[in-house]
């Protein structure tokens, strides 16, 4: 059975061509899909919380580094790719890769917490006193 490829317009298909072209040296779109779990940075009074998509791991498989309030996650394993299976389609690979996260000067760096339970890895990232807000006060004049 042959899949359908959806109609492209011959600017679509010039334009996907240049975008996916790796010879430039420029990673393609497809390929940073393919290669970069989706990350969600959530902000609350208290923390950071930064989430990446990556099922099929165990949290052995993570290294996790902090460098200067630089935070990065990293998973470089072998992509044992069954030679006798033909993808007709193969939209995700996350055998290696690595995000990187700029963390605010008022992060508590020594209170990070990972955790990693169904796919998502959770890290959770303190504020530091002085960055959490006060709550509104009332002044009473004498």
């Amino acid at each position: 059975m042959k899949l359908l490829r959806k109609y492209e317009t011959p600017f679509e298909g010039l334009l996907n061509n240049w975008l996916n072209d790796e010879s430039i040296g420029i990673p393609g779109i497809e390929h940073s899909i393919k290669t970069l779990p989706p990350v969600n940075l959530i902000e609350s009074k208290e923390s950071f919380t930064i989430e990446i998509s990556a099922p099929g791991f165990n949290k052995e498989d993570f290294k996790i580094e902090l460098d200067n309030f630089n935070l990065s996650v990293t998973i470089d394993k072998d992509d044992k790719i069954n030679e006798a299976i033909q993808y007709s389609k193969r939209e995700y690979n996350y055998n290696s890769f690595k995000r990187s996260f700029k963390l605010a000067k008022y992060s508590d760096i020594k209170k990070i917490d990972a955790t990693y339970l169904k796919g998502i890895l959770k890290i959770k990232i303190p504020k530091t006193k002085e960055a959490i807000p006060l709550p509104v006060q009332s002044i009473r004049i004498s």
